[in-house]
């Protein structure tokens, strides 16, 4: 059973489970006293999140309401111990959210409710809940797509510092001492708050990625070094598979820069995309030895399958090597429902009486997200582009205009949120990069002299 909401549509199972949180919610903030106007503000945040602001990398109801455990027990366990308010782990928090779905407007939400749930339990402290709130936005700002772990390390100890400073301000103005001598107690539990929760965020965040099924782009630079064993693997059997991803991956992540996507996720999903091919890497062009077709003596439905199989194949292969879910989408998604052209119109050729229309299609499904339609986009762009003959500027142009205006009206792209607007940028990103690719060299005059010494 589901339930509609405007656009939004939840299964009931997620109705249940958001009902259920809630109740439990209401449950803990009765057993700590703690005022029930904040859990009115957590509801309207998640509705405002699941019905108002759906994006593509915001997570589930189901992670939503996990998360707002976590921001729950962060104040209550915290006060337990008799920690000083200060030292509540809202810039942790809002670390780890921004470092799992790279979304600020989430980050700010959850911020938002653990500052405020942590200034209730501080005795309905306005300097804890005030400072908390803005250092953990200003760690949110700060590991904002951070590719290093010292950038987290970092936005958690300037945070700290921010805390400290907005605090100290409200505390002095509140007991009408201005300049007074630096509170060095204060000082250090706001530094250790943004400076350790930090650093737990490093430890634990390969656990919240696995529970999330999310990659963050510290993982996703591991993911990109060569020496993994598919990467390995795909440079010594299938170099020609291998050096169209990597064309792929500079054409993908400059058109996913140029929207505003995640393009390091972009850039190693270009790089796997192709893996399957690695069962039976002479039956694809790039890889053909001496340029000889295997495919000249297999009737087309036969080799319909091989060409077909490699989506199947290159799933298969991420599962054994426990590749992140969101790798995966890239290999079942950079076909989408496309027609296997040159197999489909050999089976034309061949028997012209039959429909094949639907039985030479990808089984999908189409790109669900703007990331995995960049790729779908550059894998055909850069593989016409090998064909065009004479390229220059003008014929580029045309070649990617018409690729991407073809998969716009067969509906590839209709369920990716990319908007005309972003494929337009995408567009004009792929003519840049494939006129940088193919630009003409000057023809360097022969050393004469050198030629008759010899």
């Amino acid at each position: 059973m589901n339930i509609k909401i405007g656009k939004r549509q939840l299964e009931l199972k997620n109705v249940l489970i958001g009902a259920l949180f809630f109740l439990i919610t209401a449950f803990v903030f009765y057993l700590y006293s703690i005022s029930f106007s904040l859990l009115a503000l957590m509801f309207i945040l998640f509705v405002y999140l699941n019905f108002f602001r759906r994006t593509d990398n915001l997570p589930s109801l189901l992670d939503l309401s996990i998360l707002a455990v976590i921001a729950i027990l962060i104040p209550v366990i915290t006060t337990q111990f008799q920690v000083s308010g200060y030292g509540i782990a809202a810039i942790g928090l809002a670390i780890l959210i921004t470092l799992l779905f790279e979304n600020l407007e989430l980050s700010f939400v959850y911020s938002l409710f653990i500052s405020f749930l942590a200034g209730e339990v501080s005795d309905r402290s306005y300097s804890v809940a005030i400072s908390l709130l803005i250092s953990s936005i200003l760690a949110s700002l700060l590991s904002f797509r951070v590719r290093r772990r010292f950038q987290v390390i970092q936005a958690g100890f300037l945070a700290g510092i921010a805390q400290f400073l907005i605090a100290y301000i409200i505390e002095a103005k509140s007991s009408f001492v201005f300049f007074s001598a630096l509170d060095l107690r204060l000082l250090w539990i706001c530094l250790g708050a943004g400076f350790l929760s930090s650093i737990i965020v490093l430890g634990v965040l390969p656990i919240f990625e696995s529970i999330f099924k999310v990659l963050t782009n510290i993982s996703l630079l591991e993911l990109s070094d060569f020496s993994h064993p598919l990467m390995r693997r795909l440079i010594l059997e299938a170099p020609g598979t291998y050096q169209h991803s990597l064309v792929m991956a500079n054409l993908s992540e400059a058109a996913a820069e140029s929207i505003g996507a995640n393009s390091l996720l972009v850039r190693v999903g270009a790089y796997y995309h192709d893996i399957g091919k690695l069962v039976k890497p002479h039956y694809f062009v790039e890889n053909l030895v001496n340029y000889k077709d295997v495919h000249k003596n297999l009737k087309p439905s036969m080799s319909k399958l091989i060409i077909l199989n490699h989506v199947k194949d290159g799933v298969e292969l991420a599962k054994k090597h426990h590749l992140n879910p969101q790798i995966i989408n890239f290999i079942k998604q950079h076909h989408g429902k496309s027609l296997v052209y040159y197999f489909y119109h050999r089976a034309k050729e061949v028997d012209p009486s039959q429909k094949h229309e639907e039985e030479y299609k990808y089984l999908g499904p189409k790109p669900q997200s703007k990331e995995t339609a960049i790729v779908s986009l550059a894998d055909s762009v850069e593989a016409i582009s090998r064909t065009v003959s004479e390229p220059n500027p003008a014929r580029i142009e045309e070649m990617v205009r018409k690729v991407v205006r073809k998969r716009f009206i067969e509906g590839e792209l209709d369920e990716s949120n990319l908007t005309l607007k972003d494929l337009e940028k995408i567009t004009q990103s792929f003519i840049r990069m494939l006129n940088a690719t193919f630009h003409t060299r000057v023809n360097y005059p022969k050393d004469d002299s050198r030629r008759n010494k010899d």
